[in-house]
């Protein structure tokens, strides 16, 4: 019985070093070409079909900008993977070919990044992402790890906001950027972050030091026809 029981042991911690090591996100940019927004999505569509009959085992999330000088481009990412795994992606050559048949011909790839979840200043659950909004703060700060205790003390006073998912970025983009996810399902609980940019000055301000160099704000619109889940 002894041995059982430290064999179920052995296993949970195994299973939980494998979670704590998938901590990686990747993020893809598109701008649709003037006048052929119906067609990217439906040549979107087209390349989650590949996806979808070669089995692949990523779950992908897609989002339309709707505010910021970014309006109207399209947000695709995976989340919850280890460096390893972008060893391992689905057939990446037959990938790219249907990418370039039914993506590219519409759009133009504006930037891919990946970045690092940084789940002890975050609060989510399994359907966070899923939200009808996400509000992306991009934060531009002095110092990476500064800006994360900021985020500690966020994440505890700010008990309003159910959806608050951390990351820092570690390539593809500068490595002095957090970036923010809060989820909301409606405008009024949107309100619950107006002052965000406030609370974060303030927590700065308690630091008695200069942590924050830019804030932006944009607003990201779930599009549950453009995302896939493996079955």
């Amino acid at each position: 019985m002894n041995k059982i029981l430290l064999s179920i042991v052995m296993l949970l911690s195994l299973q939980k070093a494998i979670a704590q090591n998938k901590t990686i996100a990747q993020f893809a940019i598109w701008k649709p070409n003037p006048g052929q927004d119906q067609s990217f999505e439906n040549g979107y569509k087209k390349h989650l079909t590949w996806h979808k009959a070669n089995n692949d085992p990523w779950s992908w999330y897609g989002w339309f900008i709707s505010s910021g000088p970014r309006c109207g481009q399209f947000v695709d990412a995976t989340f919850d993977h280890s460096w390893g795994d972008f060893d391992h992606s689905v057939k990446p050559g037959e990938d790219m070919a249907d990418n370039e048949l039914h993506v590219f011909p519409f759009a133009t790839l504006q930037t891919v990044f990946k970045a690092s979840y940084l789940k002890d200043v975050s609060v989510s659950n399994e359907s966070s992402l899923k939200s009808k909004f996400l509000r992306l703060i991009t934060l531009e700060v002095n110092d990476v790890s500064n800006g994360i205790k900021m985020l500690e003390k966020l994440k505890t006073t700010n008990t309003d906001i159910k959806t608050l998912m951390c990351y820092k970025i570690v390539d593809g983009g500068s490595l002095n950027q957090l970036l923010l996810l809060l989820g909301f399902n409606s405008f009024s609980e949107y309100e619950k972050a107006e002052n965000l940019q406030n609370q974060l000055s303030a927590i700065e301000s308690s630091f008695k030091m200069s942590i924050i160099k830019s804030i932006t704000s944009e607003t990201l619109v779930y599009s549950a026809d453009m995302s896939l889940f493996p079955n």
